[in-house]
């Protein structure tokens, strides 16, 4: 499915530039890295007074981590069969329940 069409106020056609430092640059990388963004967002995000995620937690598990993103791909097979008209209703019940298992473990992991 093709993303919908900006109307024309939404639409980025403007350009702004300046010069850093070496020194400032490499801040902007560092930052706008741990921030998740690239550089241009996170310099958007700066000068629009929009707000930055945080940093992601350096301690994740990685199996954590590992089966968090199992549920995550079968939510996206789900939401696609769902969407070309298949009826799956009772394995989104058992992905809420997975979801539900993952967090409390996250919920345990983190106190």
């Amino acid at each position: 499915m093709a993303r919908p069409e900006k109307q024309d106020g939404e639409k980025r056609s403007e350009t702004a530039r300046f010069r850093l430092t070496l020194a400032e640059r490499e801040w902007l990388r560092e930052q706008a890295g741990r921030a998740g963004l690239s550089e241009t967002e996170f310099m958007r995000r700066r000068v629009l007074g929009r707000p930055i995620p945080p940093a992601p937690s350096r301690s994740s598990d990685p199996a954590l981590v590992s089966e968090l993103n199992r549920i995550g791909v079968n939510v996206n097979q789900l939401a696609r069969a769902t969407h070309r008209g298949s009826d799956f209703v009772r394995y989104w019940n058992a992905v809420g329940e997975e979801l539900r298992n993952v967090l409390g473990k996250v919920m345990a992991h983190g106190s």
